[in-house]
C-alpha cells in the first residue's frame, strides 16, 4: 500500500466514523433539541435533557414561540404546568415552562429579557423568594445564552456518550421533563420524609454562623414591626416591570410557598417576618410602577390542608419542604388566573396595605393548627432526625 493510498483510506475511514457518529447523535437526539424522531424503547426517554436544559430551552423558546411562559428556579419548573387551562386561558395561549433548576434571581431576570426579545410573549409568571431582587447585567453575564454549536450536538464526545446513555437507559429511566419544559424531579419517589430531614440539615449548615439563629423551637410569635426595617434592593424587579410594560406583557409574580415545617425553621432566624417585610416592599413597588391588570403578585403562605400536609414516606403535594407538585401548582394557577370571580381557595394577592393583616392571619392560623394538633412538634422533631438515618 502506498502512502497516498494509506492517507486516502485513513481519511475515508475517519470521515465515515464522523458521519456515523453525527447520524447516530442526530437520530437519538439525546439533548431533545431536534425533537422529530422519537422511538419507544430506543430514544423516547431523554435522560440527558436535565443536564443540558440551559443550553436547549432557549433554542426551543425561539423555535416554538410560546405566548405564556413560566420563569423561576426548580420550584417553578417542578410545580407549575404550562398547559394548565387557567394559565393558557383555556388553550388560547401556547404555554412553556421556561424555568430552570438552580436559577437565581439574576438569571431569571435575564431569561425574561431573552424571552420577550425572541418571542411574542403575552403572559409571564415569575416565582421569587422574598429578598433582594437586584438588577443583573444581562448583556455582560448572559452574552452566550441560548447559543448552541451544532458541531458539539452532533460530533462531540459528550454528545456520543449522551446518545449511548440515552439508548441504554430506556428501560430504567423515566422522563425527566414534559415536552413543554416541566420538571418531574423526585416525583413519585419514596422517602419524602427523609428529604425533609435533609432540608433541615441544610438549614442548620447554611445558618451555622448566624448568632441570632437558635436550635430550639421558637413558640412565641414574632410581631411584624420587629424587623430591622432595612430596605430591600428591588432594582431588578423594577427593570422587569419596565420591560413588561414596554412589551405589553401581562406579568404575574408569586412568592414561592413552603411547607409549614420550613416555616418553623425560618422562625428561628427571624426570616419569617423578614419575608413579609420584603413582600410589602415588593407589593408597594408594583403598585407604584404599574396598573393591577398588567402587573400583580401573590403569596401562598399559611396553615391549611396543603401546607400542613402530613409527611410520611410519600406525600401528595410535596417532594420536600420547598418543592411542590403540580397538583398544588394547579390550585395556585387557578387562584392567579381564573376569571370566574370566585374567592381564591389557596393564595392571596400581595397588597401593601394588607400585608400586616395577612401576616396576622398566618399567626392566627398557626395558633389554631397547634391547638388542634398538639403532636405537631413531636412530628417535626421526628422529621428533623430522619436525615441521619440510612436511606
Amino acid at each position: 500500500m502506498t502512502t497516498k493510498q494509506f492517507v486516502i483510506r485513513f481519511l475515508c475511514t475517519s470521515l465515515s466514523i464522523f458521519a456515523f457518529i453525527g447520524l447516530l447523535n442526530r437520530i437519538v437526539d439525546p439533548f431533545w433539541y431536534f425533537r422529530d424522531i422519537e422511538i419507544n424503547g430506543f430514544n423516547a426517554i431523554k435522560s440527558e435533557f436535565r443536564n443540558y436544559e440551559r443550553h436547549v430551552k432557549p433554542q426551543l423558546l425561539v423555535r416554538d414561540q410560546p405566548e405564556a411562559i413560566i420563569l423561576g428556579s426548580s420550584f417553578s419548573e417542578i410545580g407549575l404546568d404550562p398547559n394548565n387551562v387557567f394559565f393558557t386561558d383555556h388553550g388560547r395561549l401556547k404555554g412553556m415552562n421556561f424555568a430552570m433548576a438552580g436559577a437565581p434571581w439574576a438569571m431569571v431576570q435575564c431569561h425574561f429579557e431573552y424571552a420577550v426579545a425572541h418571542a411574542n410573549i403575552k403572559r409571564a409568571l415569575i416565582g421569587f423568594h422574598p429578598e433582594n431582587l437586584s438588577v443583573a447585567n444581562c448583556e455582560k453575564d448572559f452574552a452566550k445564552f441560548g447559543q448552541i454549536n451544532l458541531g458539539e450536538l452532533l460530533l462531540s464526545k459528550p454528545a456520543l456518550v449522551a446518545s449511548i446513555n440515552t439508548i441504554t437507559k430506556q428501560k430504567t429511566e423515566k422522563p425527566s421533563h414534559t415536552r413543554e419544559g416541566m420538571y418531574f424531579f423526585n416525583r413519585d419517589k419514596p422517602v419524602v420524609n427523609i428529604r425533609f430531614g435533609e432540608d433541615y440539615q441544610l438549614f442548620l449548615k447554611h445558618n451555622k454562623n448566624r448568632p441570632n439563629c437558635v436550635k430550639a423551637i421558637v413558640t412565641q410569635d414574632v410581631p411584624f414591626n420587629s424587623a430591622n426595617g432595612s430596605a430591600f434592593d428591588l432594582s431588578g424587579l423594577r427593570r422587569v416591570i419596565k420591560i413588561a410594560k414596554e412589551h405589553n406583557v401581562e406579568l404575574v409574580l408569586f412568592a414561592y410557598p413552603q411547607h409549614v415545617y420550613k416555616e418553623e425553621w425560618d422562625r428561628r432566624c427571624g426570616d419569617e417576618v423578614a419575608n413579609w417585610h420584603a413582600m410589602k416592599e415588593i407589593a408597594g413597588l408594583i403598585e407604584a410602577e404599574a396598573k393591577p391588570d398588567q402587573v400583580r403578585a401573590w403569596q401562598f403562605f399559611g396553615y391549611n390542608a396543603i401546607t400542613t400536609e402530613p409527611i410520611g414516606k410519600t406525600a401528595k403535594y410535596w417532594q420536600d419542604s420547598r418543592h411542590f407538585n403540580f397538583e398544588m401548582g394547579d390550585m395556585m394557577l387557578a387562584d392567579m388566573f381564573s376569571e370566574t370571580g370566585k374567592k381564591p381557595e389557596f393564595g392571596r394577592p400581595l397588597v401593601s396595605s394588607n400585608i400586616e393583616a395577612d401576616y396576622q392571619d398566618l399567626l392566627n392560623g398557626r395558633a389554631e393548627h397547634l391547638q388542634k394538633h398538639p403532636e405537631f412538634y413531636e412530628e417535626l422533631k421526628k422529621i428533623q432526625q430522619l436525615s441521619e438515618e440510612p436511606k
